[in-house]
């Protein structure tokens, strides 16, 4: 198992947020605002027009249940899927060093954009099983518990319980992180789905890859939400500060409503935060895949120099 070295994968990733900016933003622009688009038109054809105009006088909650609106939540959620692998392809081209000319504007629905959706969905579904497959075991655990449980006492039952519940949970995130993390890399790099590729990659580098994405993720998230705190909270507080002790709906939708004036600030921070995020994590896996594919090639080269005759 050759380890992510820390240090050179973190300075990786912001040296390649801070060097490569302009291809990412041009990587992610124009994919997300065809999603946003597509998104407009639906909610335009599927939502009542007269909330556009603040009118919810007649608002029951099964209007946002019907068969139409679910069908433009798939058609969105389908559309954002494969944009999301789009653009993953197209900053992994640039982090592993594939394309070094600067990307102003990117759209892609290549074999490789099919291959990482594919990936991505095999994997979700594996997480998926693994899931149900520990809900099942803690449904029996429950079950066939239950016919002793008049033995033991309450407290060690609630203990155990919620010692059993840590370790299910540490063991889906474990798999998880494992097999998803070099998962972009290998897709691009190798030309394959490699969900067995990325788990052998990320064997032994757990902690590594968490402690990559915590130094990555978090200071970023920090930073957005004290910037949209600082936006939002001061009017919110104002706003709320009028409702009545017991707010119907309406009262609801016209705090909403004052809020919209902050809605280009709120959205400036958002996509300030995904575009960093996006850039320091693809630069962080490609630039790990590439430190520990390097490892793999110097200890397989003096193995195959002593079989050599």
């Amino acid at each position: 198992m050759v380890k992510i070295p820390l240090e050179a994968t973190l300075v990786g990733a912001y040296r390649f947020l801070f060097t490569r900016i302009v291809s990412i933003v041009g990587t992610m622009w124009f994919p997300t605002l065809l999603v946003l688009a597509l998104t407009a038109g639906l909610v335009y054809l599927v939502v009542p027009h007269a909330w556009f105009a603040g009118d919810f006088s007649h608002f029951k909650p099964e209007q946002v249940l019907t068969p139409q609106i679910w069908a433009a939540r798939g058609i969105i959620g389908l559309a954002g899927v494969i944009a999301g692998a789009m653009i993953l392809v197209g900053l992994m081209r640039h982090a592993l060093g594939l394309k070094q000319s600067v990307t102003l504007i990117y759209f892609s629905l290549g074999a490789p954009v099919w291959r990482m959706l594919g990936a991505l969905i095999l994997g979700g579904v594996i997480v998926g099983l693994l899931i149900a497959g520990l809900g099942v075991a803690a449904g029996l655990l429950i079950f066939f518990g239950a016919k002793f449980a008049a033995a033991v006492p309450q407290g060690y039952l609630v203990a155990g319980g919620i010692v059993l519940g840590i370790v299910a949970a540490f063991f889906v995130i474990y798999a998880a992180v494992r097999l998803f993390f070099f998962l972009p890399a290998v897709v691009v790099a190798e030309n394959r789905i490699g969900l067995g590729r990325s788990w052998s990659l990320g064997g032994g580098n757990f902690w590594r890859i968490f402690f990559v994405w915590l130094l990555v993720v978090v200071p970023v998230g920090f930073i957005a939400a004290v910037a949209l705190e600082m936006t939002i909270l001061p009017v919110a507080i104002t706003e709320a500060m009028q409702l009545p002790h017991h707010p119907a709906a309406r009262d609801i939708f016209a705090f909403l409503h004052h809020l919209l004036p902050l809605l280009p600030a709120v959205v400036t921070i958002l996509v300030l935060q995904g575009i960093a995020i996006r850039g320091l994590m693809t630069g962080a896996i490609g630039s790990a895949y590439k430190a520990v594919t390097a490892g793999q090639a110097e200890a397989a080269a003096p193995a195959e120099g002593v079989a050599s005759p």
